[in-house]
């Protein structure tokens, strides 16, 4: 069987690095619940951004021609480099930059990788300024500005992962 979270992994290291002004970074990968999300944030001093963090789902797995599909959460994040200040600050700071160029070569990734097709009818996506985590104490752990990405995502055995793929730059 395909193991949706190793071909997403793929993906995500086809992606180019994120590069606006000084910022020179590649995107990073990890999975799991939003919980564990949470205690990721916790747990790092300075994690890893910016991060792809793929919610854990459910796979339907096609044995006959040989195939994974899941209506994938991915969970886009950059760190606020001023938290103190409000969405307009954030949207122009943080997505324009960052978030929507990285959001826009996901897309292309999955569109023209060879190994995956998404379901490009219906995406879904919802940008949280100021996306904060809180421990169990409810004090605040990490303040990120956030692209939550929702859509079915199909990835076929048998495929190399394109390396010609088109990226915006």
């Amino acid at each position: 069987m395909i193991i949706f979270e190793d071909e997403m992994s793929k993906i995500v290291g086809a992606l180019p690095p994120i590069t606006r002004g000084e910022l020179s970074a590649p995107i990073n990968f990890s999975w799991g619940t939003e919980e564990v999300l949470a205690k990721y944030l916790a747990l790092k001093k300075r994690p890893s951004f910016p991060l792809i963090w793929l919610v854990e789902g459910q796979d339907t797995n096609d044995l006959r021609e040989p195939s994974v599909t899941r209506n994938a959460r991915l969970v886009i994040l950059y760190e606020s480099g001023a938290p103190d200040e409000f969405n307009a600050y954030q949207h122009a700071n943080g997505f324009d930059n960052i978030l929507q160029p990285i959001c826009d070569n996901l897309i292309i990734a999955l569109k023209q990788s060879g190994i995956s097709r998404i379901n490009d009818k219906e995406i879904k996506t919802q940008r949280v300024k100021n996306y904060s985590m809180l421990n169990a104490k409810k004090s605040l752990i990490y303040v990120c500005n956030a692209i939550v990405f929702d859509a079915e995502i199909t990835f076929m055995a048998g495929f190399c992962i394109n390396n010609n793929i088109q990226f915006n730059t």
